[in-house]
Formats: C-alpha cells, structure tokens, sequence
C-alpha cells in the first residue's frame, strides 16, 4: 500500500503528494509576494481555497443524491471525494481574478504553479511502492463460520477487504456504511479482516454495536496489514477478480468512494464480456 507515516500520522500516498505540493505552491507564492507583488501571496491563497472548495463541490454534484440524504457529511473531507474538474476550475478562476487585478503580477504565477506541480510529481514518484502485493494464499478463519478462509482462493469476483480494530474510531464510524455497501452490492465479496484482537473482543464490539458483517476474518497477527503494507487503520483494499490490487484507500473512506471503485469494476467486466 502506498503510503507515507509521519509521527502518529499516516497519509495515503495521493493524499500526501497533493499536500506536499500545496505547500511549496503556498511558499513559493509567499516569497514571490515578498520580492515582486504582494497579489503573488493572495494568488496562492485563494487558488488553494477555490481549488479545494471547487474539487470537493465538484464531487458532491456528482453524487448529489447521496449527499442530500446525509447534507453534513459535504464537510467530512478526511474521508476523500475531490473532482480533478472542480479543482481546476477552482484555481482558474483565482488565476482570472489575478490577472484582472494585477497584469503585471499574472505571468510570475507560473513559477508557484511550476514548483507545485514539481514537488507533486516527485513525491508521487518517491512513494510508489512498486508491484502491488497478489490476494494472499493464507487463510484465516471467519467468525460466524466453523470454516477457514483464503483470499486467493476467491475467483472470478471482485472484493473488498476492509482492514479494522473495534479500537479504531474510524472503523467505528464507517462499520454500518460498509454493512449497508454490502448488502446492496451481493456481486462484490465484503471482507472484514479484524487486526489483532481476540474472538472475543469481537465479538463483545458487535454485540455492543449491533452491526452485521457477514465475513469478518479473524487476523490476530495482522498478517493482512503486513502483507499489503498498510500502516494505519482502518485501511480498503479493492482486489481485481484475478486477485491483484486494484485499488487502496487508508483512513475513513465514504459510501462514494466505494460506489466509485465498484462502478470501475463493473465497467470492467462489460468490457470483458464484449
């Protein structure tokens, strides 16, 4: 899994590429105000606010009907959903605004923008792992079953496999959504691979919560996360039918989310089929 600690903090690797980035187009934008025009450091900052706000809006009318059924989850951002569209325009308009209220200032705009894009690219780089790790041969026993489970077994279906503590705050939250992702979606295979805890310290979390999963893996080594190189919980892997790695998401992730990656499954296998 690509992803970057740093102290208590774990990012996925986008996320900390696309903040890395923001940050030098920030200082760069500041120094330039300093040294050429003041409107250089105002730039930056608007372009930084109207691209975010712009990537996050963008994505909510994507998915509008979701959102309307939860209005305040728009402000849960921690969780990912940002449209590369929305972004864009965002930071086009800042860049309009500049050069309507500054002409002279507007072509020294490039060199923040340059610097960002730099930084992004090469963090992006740097924290590409490689090969993603193959579903693994290992099985593990599932809770409701007297039965063991291997993931590589699994053929000819798409699967999630969502890594959680009842411990992790996050995995709390997430927890019904996931209950409710798999219910409406029986052609997906759902697994919930508990990390490090005991049968019973499970099974006391869902009785306490009332949540029904119907394939928890018990993984009292965390063997999963190691072999799939997360280093945070809760963490969502996305395995192909073939059983490669189609996809990560470390941290909270949103119903969107999930909907989106299973849409590019089910295009996939239309394509497969024609």
């Amino acid at each position: 899994m690509n992803a970057v600690a740093i102290g208590p903090f774990a990012f996925s690797a986008d996320r900390f590429s696309v903040i890395a980035g923001l940050i030098v187009f920030m200082l760069v934008g500041s120094l330039l105000a300093a040294r050429i025009h003041n409107r250089l450091g105002t730039f930056t900052t608007a372009a930084t606010l109207f691209g975010v706000v712009g990537a996050r809006a963008g994505h909510v009318l994507i998915h509008a009907e979701s959102f309307l059924q939860e209005p305040l989850r728009v402000l849960a951002i921690w969780q990912g959903g940002f449209s590369p569209t929305g972004g864009f325009l965002g930071v086009f308009l800042a860049a309009v605004m500049l050069w309507r209220n500054a002409p002279k200032a507007a072509p020294w705009a490039i060199l923040p923008l340059a610097a960002g894009l730099f930084v992004w690219v090469v963090a992006t780089t740097l924290t590409d792992s490689g090969a993603a790790p193959r579903a693994p041969e290992t099985s593990y026993a599932v809770l409701a079953r007297n039965e063991s489970l291997a993931i590589a077994e699994r053929k000819g279906r798409p699967a999630v496999l969502n890594l959680w503590a009842s411990w992790c705050p996050p995995c709390r939250r997430e927890m019904p959504m996931m209950a409710e992702m798999t219910e409406r979606n029986p052609e997906v295979d759902f697994f919930f691979a508990n990390q490090g805890e005991s049968r019973a310290a499970i099974e006391s979390y869902l009785r306490q919560t009332g949540v029904d999963l119907e394939t928890i893996l018990l993984d009292p080594f965390s063997g999963l996360s190691r072999h799939y190189g997360a280093i945070g919980l809760p963490a969502t892997l996305f395995i192909n039918p073939d059983g490669t790695l189609a996809a990560t998401h470390l941290g909270e992730i949103s119903r969107e989310a999930i909907a989106e990656r299973l849409a590019a499954f089910a295009s996939e296998d239309r394509k497969q089929a024609e």
